[in-house]
């Protein structure tokens, strides 16, 4: 997504060395992730057999931010040690470490909090054809280049989109960061569309 939040390219990559390649070709202003980049306050790891003291003394506290997003009712996977998304959580806050180390910013998104916060509920299943459908009509208006690139908007992609539209947002001052900044915040839309 370029600075006008036209939609400029649409791919699928696999590896790290693939994300990083393509950071570095389009050198963004910001890189969004839609993963957990930090863990919990008071954790050094997600493995339930830590014996670190750091992990002993863990009260089981969730973030901040995931809190903050539940009690707005939005659903979403917790970052604790019981998550069954720990590798992605681990690779995410390598690629973060990673970029970052080039000079690159990087936020967390989380693209169904912002089709909450743009959208209202109810949001229909993504991975269903009437899903994908219903986000693809609501993000015409507001991403330019959208129906050039709608053969490979699937709904990993359609979300993909969602994260670089909320990554356009902070760059405009109209997303907020949700959160504790010792422990990442989320980035999410201030409001809904066109309100």
């Amino acid at each position: 997504m370029n600075g006008s939040a036209a939609l400029i390219y649409v791919g699928s990559l696999s590896t790290d060395a693939e994300i990083i390649r393509l950071s570095q070709r389009w050198s963004p202003a910001v890189v969004a992730i839609d993963s957990p980049l930090f863990l919990p306050r008071g954790l050094c790891c997600l493995d339930e057999g830590c014996s670190h003291p750091c992990c002993n003394d863990w009260a089981g506290e969730k973030r901040v931010a995931e809190r903050e997003l539940y009690r707005q009712g939005i659903r979403l996977y917790w970052t604790t040690r019981k998550s069954f998304i720990k590798p992605m959580i681990y690779r995410s806050m390598e690629l973060r470490r990673i970029l970052e180390a080039q000079n690159m910013p990087v936020i967390e998104v989380y693209p169904h909090a912002s089709k909450v916060r743009m959208f209202g509920l109810p949001i229909p299943k993504k991975s269903t054809r009437a899903g994908r459908q219903w986000l693809r009509q609501r993000l015409e208006g507001l991403v330019p280049g959208l129906r050039e690139h709608e053969r490979r908007l699937g709904h990993d992609e359609l979300d993909a989109v969602v994260a670089a539209y909320t990554a356009y947002l902070r760059g405009q001052g109209q997303a907020e960061a949700v959160g504790d900044l010792q422990e990442g915040v989320i980035y999410v839309p201030k409001t809904r569309a066109g309100q």
